[in-house]
């Protein structure tokens, strides 16, 4: 009994020493986390998963101390070691690695009174696929499992285990199912088989489809002030979800978007009413609270047209369900400053660098009983970029509404007009008197938007890639008018005017791709190229112009900006090789941009949290008049850093951009000073 008793005694002494050492050592900071033996996973992956945390550097513990900002010191906590080494083999289970060890220790250094953690890793080999069974699909008809298996990631012997990949394709047979009419159908469970002798793993993941069902009817319950105005047939014919049509959760989803996209409505949800169904039929609801159909609002504009970032004011009247059909009709105007980020404000009432605009726009939101979104635009233009130009002009748009799986996801063609006069004065590099040029020109076009947009997110993409391309045709009736004046007074020598037409093609294509380089999301490699060029193929029928320069200067490219190369303004980088103007010579830059436009980037992006973030990047790229002018050595190169903040609505940037090589001098930021060479843009949204 006695032995009993000591055995106790020595049990509990053993246990009181322990907690106590591990006691003292509360009051330390956990100063570093360090692993070794880890190949598959970067440490910064390690550490975003295990519950222990760094204490910050100690600007921000100082900075804590007094402010709101900054961070607290974070003590080492000996309890959360065993929850850290079940959190990294859980990362590395779920990655096939499913023999790894982990094992812990730590030092601490008791005259400053820190800890340092360390974890040692041995990975083992992996696991790869062996037998992938969907069990209970095959009560699918085959053609819906043949379109089923073209949504899936293909998991075949010569891939990693990813149980991302595992959980991608069940949400991706849930959605099937949701899809096409299976409302009750449910994923039960996944069964993983690990045989070690083959390193493989067996899966069997289990559904129930059940019972397809079709819709039985549409309910409609209106509530709000205009609700005598707003019909239920109106109602049914947007949404556009007729009985006998089976279930289908994207269509109904996007019958939710058409509905909103009229404005019609403050709220509305569209859902199945589970408890009424009846022989595989199934009502829908639609609670729908109609809104004014008068809206006068003023407005703060901001945006980033021309490559810049651009702020002013406006106000607009909208008339909703216009002479009925759920049309809108707009009428807005507005005044922006160009180019705010460079504005002079000292000359805020002298200043040239402002748009004054007037817009009348009427959408509908479906065509010959269609979900096409039909807008007819008119609009009237004074700018100055900085040549004055007005201008006014119409369109006419067909937005398409494209199912989920199609690869094209944009559909819009178009048909507009406009009437410019663009207006410079310059010295020509062939005479010693000032010249004059108005250009007016009235171009009618047709083209098409084609896109298809395959990313994660809109406002901060992580993965996928984004694709598009408008070709245009347009035909052009130019006036040149040429004036030309002794020396820079305003005393007219000669007046000319001529005229000029031709037929010519626009095409404008990009991509851009995203890529998480972490597997929190929150560092992404991002990348893109667009290309632009414009070609008449029908000669000039006026001897003192080429067809060429039949182009409208509002048809060129332009590039430098905040979207653009942003070492460079916006529209800062055209050609400078020298075109004749009815026997005038004059560099470009004096007047219009290029017929060929080429530009790209590279960007690394990070978010620290949900608010802030900064992004390194690379831009290249410049415009030249005709694709046989393009030389290596005239592609401008920016580097820089930018600064975002997020919000709900959008991103905010502000980047620091430099020119790295600059084809004007041909020379290298090496050889200059940093400083002069600096650009500053800001901008709303991600540069792309």
């Amino acid at each position: 009994m006695n032995y009993r008793i000591n055995i106790s005694l020595i049990i509990i002494f053993l246990l009181s020493c322990k907690i106590a050492i591990a006691q003292s050592y509360d009051d330390y900071e956990l100063k570093k986390i360090n692993f070794s033996g880890n190949s598959f996973f970067s440490e910064s992956d390690l550490k975003q998963n295990i519950e222990s945390k760094e204490s910050p550097m100690w600007f921000w513990i100082f900075l804590n101390s007094f402010t709101p900002f900054g961070d607290e010191p974070v003590y080492f906590d000996s309890s959360k070691i065993s929850v850290d080494i079940m959190a990294i083999k859980e990362l590395y289970y779920s990655n096939g690695f499913f023999l790894t060890e982990v094992n812990a220790s730590f030092t601490a250094d008791t005259s400053d009174k820190t800890i340092t953690l360390n974890y040692t890793i041995n990975e083992n080999r992996a696991f790869y696929y062996g037998n992938v069974k969907y069990v209970g699909l095959n009560k699918l008809p085959d053609f819906e499992i043949e379109l089923l298996n073209k949504e899936l990631v293909e998991l075949d012997s010569t891939k990693q285990f990813s149980e991302a990949e595992i959980e991608s394709n069940i949400n991706s047979v849930r959605k099937f199912l949701a899809n096409h009419g299976y409302i009750f159908g449910s994923y039960d469970s996944t069964v993983v088989s690990i045989d070690t002798v083959m390193s493989k793993t067996n899966i069997k993941m289990f559904f129930d489809p059940r019972d397809r069902y079709t819709i039985k009817e549409t309910i409609i319950n209106k509530t709000g002030r205009s609700i005598e105005q707003i019909s239920n047939k109106l109602i049914e014919e947007i949404a556009d979800l007729k009985p006998g049509k089976n279930y289908d959760q994207a269509q109904i989803d996007r019958s939710e978007l058409r509905l909103l996209k009229t404005e019609l409505f403050s709220s509305l949800d569209i859902n199945p009413l589970i408890s009424d169904t009846v022989n595989k039929t199934i009502p829908i609801e639609i609670n729908a609270v109609i809104t004014s159909l008068n809206q006068l609002a003023p407005e703060i504009k901001a945006d980033n047209e021309f490559n810049t970032f651009n702020a002013g004011f406006g106000i607009s009247y909208t008339r909703k369900n216009f002479l009925g059909d759920a049309r809108k009709l707009n009428i807005s105007t507005s005044f922006r400053l160009l180019d705010v980020t460079n504005y002079d404000f000292k000359k805020i009432f002298d200043s040239n660098h402002g748009i004054v605009d007037l817009n009348l726009k009427m959408e509908q939101p479906f065509l010959f009983g269609k979900p096409i979104l039909t807008s007819t635009e008119l609009y009237l233009r004074s700018q100055t970029i900085p040549q004055d130009e007005n201008a006014y002009g119409g369109a006419q748009r067909f937005d398409f509404e494209m199912p989920y799986y199609t690869f094209v996801t944009l559909l819009r063609p178009f048909i507009g007009f406009d009437i410019a006069e663009r207006k410079a004065r310059f010295f020509p590099l062939t005479s010693p008197n000032e010249i004059s040029i108005k250009v007016g020109s009235f171009t009618p076009g047709i083209g098409i938007e084609l896109g298809s947009s395959k990313t994660d997110d809109i406002l901060f993409p992580t993965k996928g890639n984004f694709f598009f391309i408008t070709p245009e045709l347009f035909y052009s009736r130019t006036e040149y008018r040429i004036t030309e004046y002794l020396n820079k007074s305003d005393v007219e020598l000669n007046d000319t005017a001529s005229i000029g037409n031709t037929y010519f093609y626009r095409i404008q294509t990009g991509v851009s791709s995203y890529l998480s380089v972490t597997n929190d999301k929150m560092t992404v490699f991002a990348g893109k190229i667009r290309i632009g060029y414009a070609q008449p193929f029908t000669s000039s029928h006026n001897k003192d112009f080429s067809s060429e320069e039949l182009i409208p200067p509002n048809k060129t490219f332009y590039a430098g900006g905040s979207n653009s190369i942003r070492g460079w303004k916006a529209r800062e980088l055209i050609p400078t090789n020298k075109i004749n103007y009815a026997g005038f010579t004059t560099n470009t830059q004096d007047f219009r941009g290029g017929t060929t436009w080429f530009e790209g980037s590279f960007e690394l992006r990070k978010k620290l949290n949900d608010f802030f973030g900064y992004a390194v990047f690379a831009d290249y790229g410049n415009t030249w008049n005709g694709w046989k002018e393009i030389q290596i050595n005239d592609i401008a190169v920016a580097i820089g850093l930018g600064i975002r903040v997020y919000t709900p609505i959008a991103p905010f940037r502000l980047d620091f951009g430099t020119k790295f090589y600059d084809p004007s001098d041909k020379r290298m930021i090496f050889k200059k000073n940093l400083w002069d060479n600096l650009s500053i843009q800001f901008g709303i949204g991600e540069a792309f």
